[in-house]
Order: C-alpha cells, then structure tokens, then sequence
C-alpha cells in the first residue's frame, strides 16, 4: 500500500518498538528515522552527536517548573536536554514535511500533534520484554530475569519523565495515539500487520468521506 502518513512510534522498552518500526519502514518502502535524528540534530545544531546520545530522552533534572514564573523568567537557562529537544524536534517536524517515514521515540506523536501523523504505542508484558531483551541485547547477557527487569524498569521511567516534561501529557496514556498494540499477542511481524491494516482502514474510511 501507499503510505500517506508519518507514522509515529511510542514504546515501552524492550517491547520491540525500533524492530516493529525498521520493518514496517521496509513494508511501505518509506524512510525509517531512531538514532538517525542524533546524527541530523548534531549536524543541525553543532552539538557532539556522541554526546547527544548520552543524554537523549532524558528529562533535565532541573526543570522550569521547579521554579515560580517570576524566578523563570529571571534564571531559567535551556538545559542541554532541552537544546536536543529542541534540535531533535525541528528535525522531525522538517522530515514529516518531507514526506511519509516512520519516526520512533522522540515524543514525536507530541512533536507533530498538528501534522496528521498516524501515532502507535507498542506495550508488552515484562515477561515478554525480559526474553526479548536477553536474546537481543548482548552486552547483558549476565543479567538474571531481575537484573533486566530493574534495568528495564529503569529506562521506561526515564522515557515516562521525559515525555511527561515535554509534553504536559502522560507517558502511556491511550488516548494519546491512534493505535496501541500488545506485542505479547502479535510478535513484531504481527505489530506490522496490525498497523497496515489500521491505515488501510484509515485510507478506505476519508475516502468514504470524501463522497
């Protein structure tokens, strides 16, 4: 099928966001964008992309709204997560007008909130994202079941404060995306489909509109 949207990817770590997302790019014969924005918000906005990787989707620990409006407006400096935000956020606004992509993380349903992209959060039992993360992830192949859960746990609360300071919204929250998918129950071939189907409805349905 034909892609007519950006599509947005959420996801709980270790539920298989980036895979879902690398294929379903494949599928469409789209641009598929993750660490890619590092490198395009460095080249954009000066900063050492290594560096930017380091702090990425994290919240600065000291926010504007841990002041009064009177002390903001006086002391508050952008933190360097803020200047990412920022640079990471023009970037993706810049390739949604481009064309159809799949864009993962980022909070880039927030970003493109007024672009029409079609916005999917991946979740998946711990379980299932401790398996997944055993087999995918090397580099942690001496962690027990409850080392990876601590370590998983430990980013997805990264994510959420990230997301929630930059978007006023909550992490996770439903009603925040078009389509929400269980991986436990569809694998990430299954995630794949799901999504296709959901915008070929998407298209059958404006076009029923259109007459």
């Amino acid at each position: 099928m034909e892609a007519k949207h950006v599509i947005t990817i959420a996801r709980e770590f270790g539920s298989g966001g980036r895979e879902i997302g690398i294929k379903l790019a494949e599928r469409l014969g789209i641009p598929f964008y993750d660490k890619e924005l590092l490198r395009l918000a460095s080249e954009q906005g000066g900063l050492n992309e290594e560096f930017m990787a380091a702090n990425e989707e994290k919240a600065p620990v000291l926010s504007a709204a841990s002041f009064g409006r009177r002390t903001l407006n006086a002391f508050y400096q952008p933190s360097l997560s803020d200047t990412i935000f920022l640079e990471q956020s023009k970037i993706i606004r810049r390739l949604a007008e481009q064309g159809p992509c799949v864009i993962v993380g980022r909070a880039a349903d927030y970003v493109l909130r007024d672009m029409g992209s079609i916005d999917v959060l991946i979740s998946a039992s711990m379980p299932y994202k401790i398996a997944r993360k055993h087999a995918v992830a090397p580099e942690k192949a001496d962690y027990t079941d409850e080392q990876m859960e601590k370590y998983i746990k430990d980013i997805d609360k990264q994510r959420q404060k990230y997301y929630e300071h930059y978007t006023g919204r909550r992490w996770g929250m439903v009603g925040n995306y078009h389509l929400c998918i269980w991986a436990d129950s569809v694998g990430s071939d299954g995630a794949v489909e799901c999504i296709i189907k959901f915008m070929e409805l998407q298209q059958q349905f404006e076009a029923s509109q259109e007459k």
